[in-house]
C-alpha cells in the first residue's frame, strides 16, 4: 500500500490507512512522542541546568514504519552502537493537532514534530501482566472485588480507600524491559497515587521501583495511556505522564535492595477513593524493550501525511547487561 519510493499527495485517506493497515500488518501502529526537557541558558549561552521546557511524552501518536535498516552489526562489532533507518509515515499536523494529547488549546508547548524529537515503538513485548482474568490479582484487604471481562480487570471498591491493588506471579525475567505501558481508568473520583513493579521480592518496599505523579486524577470518560521507561537514569531524572495535554511530572524512587537484574514478582496500581461502588479499570499492562527513532529529516509534508526520515541508536546488548552488572 505504502512503497519505499513514497506514496503521491491528495492520493491517501491517512486514517482509512492506518484502519486497514492495522488489520493486516504490524506497520501500522500507535508510538509514544518524545521530546527531552529544555534546559535554560545564561547570558552567555550556557546552559544553566534549569528546565525551562519541560519533557513531553505523548503516547497514541498514529504512524506507519517502514524500516530501511533495523540494525547494524557490522558497526557494532567495530566498537559502535547498533544503528538502525526507517522512513516513518504521520497523519498530517492539524490531524496531529487534534488528538488529545497534542491538541494546543490543552498543550500549549507541542507545536510539531521537530528534528531529532524522538518517536518510540515497540521492538517486542517482555511481559504482560495477564488481566483476561482475575486469578493473582488482590489487595490484601476486604475493600476490593475483582473481575475480569477478558480483557480488563475491574477493581471494585467496598468502601472508601487509600492504598493498592496488585497482581503477584511467580519469578519473571524482565531485563530485557526498557518500559512499561498500560490504560487505566475510573468510575468516579479517584486518585492516581502510585503504581510499582517489586523485582527480586514479593511485597516489600525494599524491592519496588515506585513511579508517583505529583497531581492525577483517572479518567472516567476515556482511558489514560501511561507509557514511561523502565531504566536505571529514570530514578534521577523523573518521568512524565500526558492526560488530555497536561503534564503530570512523576518522580520515580526505587527500593534499597531494589535490582532490575533481579526477576519480576509484583506490579502495584495505588489509588485513593472517595466513594464506596466505584470501579477502577485497568489493561494492556506491557513490560517491553523499545526501539527509539529519531527524527533526522522531513522527506515529503503535504495535506495527507507527513513523512519523516529517521534513525535509531542503542546501546550495550543484552546478552551483556547482566553479565557485567
Amino acid at each position: 500500500m505504502i512503497s519505499k519510493q513514497g506514496v503521491k499527495p491528495g492520493t491517501l485517506n491517512m486514517n482509512r490507512v492506518f484502519r486497514a493497515l492495522r488489520y493486516r500488518t504490524d506497520q501500522a501502529r500507535k508510538v509514544v512522542y518524545r521530546r527531552p526537557p529544555i534546559y535554560g541558558k545564561d547570558n552567555y549561552g550556557v546552559e544553566t541546568g534549569v528546565v525551562s521546557g519541560s519533557e513531553m511524552l505523548l503516547p497514541e501518536l498514529p504512524a506507519i514504519i517502514r524500516p530501511t535498516l533495523t540494525a547494524d552489526y557490522q558497526l557494532e562489532r567495530a566498537g559502535a552502537n547498533i544503528i538502525g533507518a526507517a522512513r516513518i509515515y504521520t497523519p498530517n499536523i492539524r490531524t496531529i493537532k487534534g488528538l488529545s494529547n497534542f491538541n494546543q488549546e490543552n498543550n500549549v508547548d507541542f507545536n510539531e514534530i521537530e528534528g531529532w524529537d524522538r518517536l518510540i515503538d515497540v521492538n517486542r513485548y517482555i511481559y504482560n501482566v495477564p488481566t483476561s482474568g482475575a486469578s493473582g490479582w488482590t489487595s490484601g484487604t476486604a475493600d476490593f472485588t475483582f473481575a475480569s471481562d477478558g480483557q480488563t480487570i475491574t477493581a471494585t471498591l467496598g468502601t472508601d480507600y487509600d492504598g493498592g491493588f496488585y497482581f503477584t506471579t511467580s519469578a519473571t525475567n524482565t531485563l530485557e524491559a526498557d518500559r512499561i505501558r498500560f490504560q487505566i481508568k475510573a468510575s468516579g473520583a479517584i486518585e492516581f497515587s502510585n503504581f510499582k513493579s517489586f523485582n527480586g521480592g514479593t511485597q516489600d518496599t525494599d524491592y519496588a521501583i515506585t513511579y508517583t505523579p505529583a497531581s492525577l486524577t483517572i479518567p472516567t470518560d476515556s482511558w489514560l495511556t501511561v507509557d514511561v521507561p523502565f531504566v536505571s537514569g529514570t530514578v534521577a531524572d523523573g518521568t512524565t505522564i500526558y492526560k488530555n495535554g497536561t503534564r503530570s511530572a512523576v518522580t520515580v524512587t526505587t527500593g534499597s535492595s531494589w535490582d532490575y537484574e533481579a526477576d519480576f514478582r509484583d506490579f502495584e496500581i495505588g489509588i485513593s477513593g472517595t466513594a464506596s461502588g466505584n470501579i477502577v479499570y485497568i489493561r494492556d499492562i506491557q513490560y517491553y524493550k523499545s526501539i527509539s527513532w529519531h527524527v533526522h529529516s522531513v522527506k515529503d509534508q503535504n495535506n495527507d501525511f507527513i513523512i519523516f526520515n529517521c534513525v535509531r541508536t542503542r546501546g550495550k546488548r543484552d546478552s551483556r547487561r547482566r553479565a557485567y552488572g
